[in-house]
């Protein structure tokens, strides 16, 4: 039996609907086969099925809360306020922010352990559907606030993933992150020269795997994290600028949500993972592979260190 790639795919504010999930899987998909055939690998059978796709949805834990605020703001008769369209807007997307917000376990304020723990539970319905005999490569795709709640995850479960779940922390592409400005958390006032050196996000586990950040210039949301300090430039083997988003879209803003059915970013993920499919199963020999990857990183522009 082939061994199979698992795929986590996870969303950002907002989002407790399916759609982008599928438009990504169905972007994967496409460019899995379209790398296979690059590497004349086309004809492998298997290929179908050789990614294992499971959809993170966290937005709805915060989401309550957030619809209690705006009915009693927003419809208190002592209450009058201009812009009320646009306000929600900012509870909804801002509230999410403000709602994982990283305090002790027992902290009352905090939604940080239900949304990790809503994460681990999908993470381990993930492990059930790959080989209990062998640790699967698990890659993760995430975007937005996800970044960051995954990035959180991994760190939490650094020791402990492996062994639990049979799934290798392998390959973490994150699209359109705000991770950079989660490093303000670790400033230190007192050092002058590297005030960022606590900021140390977990790396991938497999010494083949790689951290890929995507952003595009235009999505504020989105920024690099390789210039925040030395580990950073040791672990995110590249913070990529990609263009993304439909005619109107693209350009502004508004492309923050433009990543999962673009072609380009479809291209990056799916070749790293046509590289490792064929690694796992035996069809590609280590210079093979080496050699692959190094024209993976020459393609995209990706720096040598």
């Amino acid at each position: 039996m082939d061994t199979r790639l698992a795929v986590f795919i996870v969303h950002g504010i907002g989002v407790q609907k399916t759609g982008f999930s599928r438009d990504m899987q169905e972007n994967l998909q496409s460019n899995f086969k379209k790398a296979l055939q690059h590497m004349g690998q086309g004809d492998r059978e298997g290929q179908d099925d050789a990614l294992i796709f499971r959809e993170g949805l966290w937005a709805d834990i915060t989401q309550e809360g957030e619809d209690t605020l705006k009915n009693r703001m927003f419809n208190d008769p002592d209450t009058d306020v201009d812009w009320v369209k646009t306000r929600k807007f900012f509870v909804d997307y801002l509230g999410d922010a403000i709602s994982y917000f990283k305090g002790k376990t027992s902290d009352i304020y905090s939604q940080y352990s239900a949304i990790q723990s809503r994460i681990g539970g999908l993470i381990q319905n993930l492990s059930k559907e790959t080989n209990p005999d062998q640790n699967t490569l698990l890659t993760v795709v995430s975007h937005s606030l996800g970044t960051v709640v995954l990035s959180d995850y991994l760190y939490d479960k650094r020791e402990t993933l492996a062994p639990k779940h049979q799934l290798v922390f392998s390959n973490f592409f994150t699209l359109g992150s705000p991770i950079a400005l989660y490093a303000n958390r670790f400033y230190n006032h007192q050092s002058k020269t590297n005030p960022f050196s606590n900021f140390q996000p977990q790396k991938v586990k497999d010494p083949n795997g790689l951290w890929i950040n995507l952003f595009d210039e235009d999505d504020i949301v989105g920024y690099p994290i390789r210039p925040i300090n030395s580990y950073c430039k040791k672990v995110v083997a590249a913070d990529l600028n990609v263009s993304v988003g439909s005619f109107l879209s693209g350009g502004t803003p508004a492309s923050h949500t433009g990543y999962w059915e673009d072609e380009e970013v479809g291209k990056i993920i799916a070749e790293k993972l046509a590289i490792d499919w064929l690694r796992v199963n035996g069809w590609a020999k280590k210079e093979k592979t080496v050699a692959r990857t190094k024209k993976y990183k020459e393609r995209y522009e990706m720096p040598s260190s």
